[in-house]
Formats: C-alpha cells, sequence, structure tokens
C-alpha cells in the first residue's frame, strides 16, 4: 500500500473491530492464543480440585476467551507493554501457587487495567478500552462461578487449618516428607504444620502415633474401589504390628506397600520423582500433577533419596525406603519411621482410591 493510501489514525478509530483483529500477522495471533490458553488450562486444572461438579467455571473461561480474542487482539500489535503485562501476570505467584481465589482475582483484575495507556497514535480506540470492560466482566463470571461450588483446595483433614499457605503444606510433604493427604486428622495436621523444625515434627509422630494408627484405619476402611481392595488387607495387617508393638514387622511391609503403589500408579515414570544417583534430577516433574495429587505423592521425593551400602553411606536417621529394604539398623527401624511410612501408604491408597472411583463414574 502507498504512502498515501495508508489508512489514517481517523480511519482506524472508525475501522470495523472485525478489520483490525485481522491485521494481526499469524505469529502474533498465535501468541495471544498461547495466552489465553495458559489461562483456560490453569482454570481447568483448578476445577479439577473442586468437589463438585464445576463445568459451568470451565464453560465461563471458554466462552470469555472468544470475547476476549476479539476484543484484545490489538494489545500484541500496538500495546507491547500491556502484552508483556498479560504475560507477567499469567505466569506470576498468583497462578503458581496453585490457588484461584477471589482475592487474587481482584488482584489480577486490577492489574490488568492498571496504569495502562489504551491509545495507539495518540487517538485512543473502543476495542482496547473495550478490553478492560470485557476481562473485567470475565473475572467476574468466574468469581460468580467459584462461588457457587465447594471449593476444596485442601484435602478434608485440612480444611479447618485457618490462614493455611500451601508454602507451609509444600514444606511438610515435599521436604520432610511427612504425609497429609488425608491424614493425621485436623488438630494433629496443624501442629505439624506450624511446628518450625523437621525435629519437632517427628517429635509430634512419636507423640501422637497412637491417634495416628486410628486416623490410618479410618482413612483405609473407606477405600472401596476394586482396585484398592487387595491393598487394604496388608495396610491393616501393618498397623495391626504397629500397635502390638512390632514397629520393625510394621515398617517393613508398610515400605513394600509403598513400592508397589509406586509402580502400579508412575510406571517407569516414577523415576522422574525420584532423586537420580547424580542427584542432578529436580522436583519439576511435581509441578505438573494437581493439588490433591502433589500433596498425597510428593512424600516419595524424601522417601526415595538415594542410600547405597556399598559406598559406605550412613543409614539415614528420617524414614527411607531404601534403608530399610537394604540395611537393618535402629536408626532406620524405629516406630516414628514406621508411623511415616504407613502414613505414606494410607494417604496414597486413599488418592488412589478417589483416583479410581472418578474414573469409574465418569
Amino acid at each position: 500500500m502507498a504512502d498515501d493510501e495508508r489508512e489514517t489514525p481517523q480511519e482506524i478509530e472508525k475501522a470495523p473491530e472485525g478489520a483490525r483483529v485481522a491485521q494481526l500477522t499469524p505469529e502474533q495471533q498465535e501468541e495471544l492464543r498461547k495466552s489465553l490458553a495458559q489461562v483456560q488450562q490453569f482454570l481447568s486444572r483448578t476445577a479439577a480440585s473442586l468437589s463438585v461438579n464445576s463445568e459451568a467455571l470451565v464453560a465461563v473461561a471458554r466462552a470469555q476467551q472468544v470475547v476476549a480474542e476479539s476484543v484484545a487482539a490489538p494489545l500484541l500489535s500496538a500495546q507491547s507493554a500491556m502484552q508483556k503485562q498479560l504475560s507477567t501476570i499469567i505466569n506470576s505467584d498468583l497462578f503458581k501457587t496453585r490457588a484461584l481465589l477471589q482475592a487474587n482475582l481482584n488482584g489480577i483484575a486490577e492489574q490488568l487495567i492498571k496504569n495502562v495507556d489504551f491509545r495507539i497514535g495518540g487517538m485512543a480506540t473502543g476495542a482496547l478500552s473495550n478490553f478492560a470492560g470485557q476481562y473485567a466482566d470475565f473475572l467476574a463470571n468466574v468469581q460468580a462461578s467459584l462461588v457457587k461450588v465447594e471449593f476444596s483446595f485442601y484435602p478434608p483433614n485440612l480444611r479447618e487449618i485457618k490462614n493455611l499457605k500451601f508454602e507451609q503444606v509444600e514444606s511438610v510433604v515435599m521436604v520432610d516428607g511427612i504425609p497429609l493427604y488425608g491424614i493425621p486428622r485436623a488438630s494433629t495436621a496443624e501442629e505439624l504444620i506450624i511446628a518450625d523444625s523437621a525435629s519437632k515434627r517427628r517429635m509430634l509422630l512419636e507423640q501422637h502415633w497412637k491417634s495416628i494408627s486410628e486416623d490410618c484405619r479410618e482413612l483405609v476402611a473407606a477405600c472401596t474401589a476394586e482396585f484398592t481392595a487387595p491393598y487394604v488387607p496388608f495396610v491393616v495387617a501393618a498397623l495391626d504390628a504397629l500397635d502390638a508393638g512390632h514397629a520393625e514387622a510394621a515398617q517393613a511391609l508398610a515400605s513394600s506397600l509403598i513400592d508397589a503403589l509406586v509402580g502400579v500408579r508412575f510406571g517407569d515414570d516414577r523415576k522422574n520423582y525420584t532423586p537420580d544417583r547424580s542427584g542432578k534430577r529436580t522436583t519439576e516433574a511435581y509441578d505438573d500433577l494437581e493439588i490433591h495429587e502433589f500433596i498425597a505423592f510428593a512424600p516419595l521425593w524424601q522417601a526415595y533419596q538415594q542410600f547405597f551400602v556399598e559406598k559406605g553411606d550412613a543409614v539415614p536417621e528420617t524414614y527411607s525406603r531404601h534403608a530399610t529394604a537394604h540395611t537393618v539398623s535402629p536408626r532406620q527401624y524405629n516406630r516414628c519411621n514406621a508411623m511415616q511410612a504407613l502414613m505414606f501408604a494410607c494417604s496414597m491408597l486413599s488418592y488412589l482410591d478417589f483416583e479410581r472411583s472418578q474414573i469409574r463414574a465418569a
């Protein structure tokens, strides 16, 4: 198009909205789709953590995506700062915490509209102004949908704990390897979470071992899926051994159960969730797990820390599946470690029971 044939800012202002969208390059359109897909994917994953059917929430996201594509498209070509801002928000800690709370949604809405210059070449455009309103409506619709459903971000035993942050849960289950999915009861779980060291948490396991054993029995008794049925008697046998004072036998059987359940659940992919011999493997694979799934399986990372008798490795005092299987020592075999192993076996079995029942229901 010759210079004298180019559209003036006034003509751009009057151009149909669809015409402005069509001016995007294929690369820009693809970038927009990817950004919007990230938002939709997050909403869909969050919906998987709701305790009731949340199709309405996902439907809102899909419906509003169409609107967002039409009104937000000019941003990619005309507002690079806004594009960068969108990318920052989508990848911010608000999304990485795995929680889509109303307060976070309000914060996202404010950031989207804050300090944005809705002008192109000095001329305000209807599409850009419309974007702010449409996106605010989108967030409002999501908020309304969340109000209509029971939001079960945490397992039932953790929901009564006030002001609970996911980072606190992650520290207990991933760093210390102490299970929190379904067990123990809320009061004990809260004590474990607010304890300021791993040694204090281990002391709490010793202190509450009887009630935790009761919690484990109650949890596995609720497992009714055909898949989990063969494992339940062995969990009960391990609990019986613990209650009878045979912690070593309980720990050995619980460790065998853990290994069996991990193999069934992850197969060859189990190597992605356990440390390797070089010590270079990270916990990155856990980032793809949904909230309940993460809480149920995160203790795997500590339970499977490398241990080699032939290398002269010191026997660990904390629970270790490898040390339990490959050495005999009071440093490893004790009631605290037996309790930790049993908690992990029970919590995994409970999650797998839930997972299989969902598959059957579908």
